[in-house]
């Protein structure tokens, strides 16, 4: 009984093994016209490059790609330069050299990525991790920084909150982490994506999909587990020295930062303005892309917000 026990419990956990997929493979399934890519600090960058007018940088949040912007891009880029970027560990830029996920990484990155395409300054929106990096690089680079929009930040919530998804939760677990570079099927990713859905009734199957084909791209899942075992300085001292006019967009029913995170941003970021989704997620450029892309092109470019 002993042996029989073991073995199905050796085959069940065989068909949850998922080998990784090649980075060329993905990058000729996942790639557009817009896609380049440039070596930068470690890692082979993966961006897109939209569109023309004044720049903005788009930032994603952990575990997410480029693509979670599809929506603000397709209204943004017609009247600005829309660059959204692939973060090292994810997506199809991946794992960089080092291994080194901290936010001052990402933030330098975002220095040397505009140093080198000579973007002296840009508005700057991100997603959660994304968000956070968005808020550090304007408090240390206010010079380069037009607007900020920051979407759903991280950073005020404790990063061991149990409300964390599975998958991030069994990445900071010392005896389950290392399953995660072999054991991700789709259905977890699948019961993730619905996490940062106010009503997944608006997430497609491609979405999820693409997101677990990413997922396992050669070297994202050690990379993700690097991340997730990052522990950053605390950087919310650096709200009160962000100078530029601040956007703050949240769901109210954000299941993974709480909703009530919006304020401690509003009230240390001076002059920030907030809106909340009633019913949206966790990215609520994503679940309700129209209307946030409206209400940011808004902030950005008053004379251009209406314009299709």
């Amino acid at each position: 009984m002993l042996m029989a026990g073991a073995f199905l419990t050796l085959a069940a956990t065989a068909l949850l093994i998922r080998a990784d997929i090649p980075a060329e493979e993905l990058e000729a399934r996942y790639s557009s016209p817009s896609s380049r890519f440039m070596h930068l600090d470690g890692a082979r960058l993966h961006y897109r490059d939209e569109g023309q007018g004044a720049p903005i940088v788009l930032l994603h949040g952990t575990a997410a790609s480029l693509n979670t912007w599809d929506g603000w891009t397709s209204k943004l880029s017609k009247s600005h330069r829309v660059l959204r970027l692939d973060l090292p560990g994810f997506g199809l830029t991946g794992r960089n050299a080092t291994d080194t996920y901290s936010i001052d990484y990402y933030s330098d990155l975002l220095l040397h990525f505009l140093d080198s395409l000579g973007i002296e300054k840009a508005h700057i929106g991100g997603s959660s991790l994304g968000g956070q990096i968005a808020y550090d690089f304007a408090a240390s680079h206010p010079e380069r920084v037009q607007k900020l929009i920051l979407v759903s930040p991280t950073g005020v919530t404790n990063a061991n909150d149990k409300r964390i998804s599975m998958p991030f939760r069994m990445a900071q677990t010392p005896l389950l982490k290392h399953s995660l570079k072999y054991i991700t099927p789709r259905f977890i990713v699948e019961q993730s994506l619905k996490e940062v859905y106010g009503d997944d009734s608006r997430l497609h199957d491609d979405i999820i999909t693409m997101s677990h084909d990413l997922l396992l791209r050669e070297g994202n899942r050690q990379a993700f587990i690097a991340r997730m075992n990052t522990i950053d300085a605390d950087n919310l001292h650096k709200l009160g020295q962000v100078q530029a006019p601040t956007l703050i967009l949240w769901g109210d029913a954000d299941a993974w930062v709480p909703a009530t995170d919006a304020k401690h941003f509003q009230q240390h970021i001076k002059g920030a303005q907030l809106k909340l989704y009633p019913g949206a997620g966790h990215i609520p450029m994503e679940e309700l892309a129209q209307q946030t892309a409206q209400d940011a092109l808004l902030f950005l470019s008053p004379s251009t917000a209406q314009k299709d």
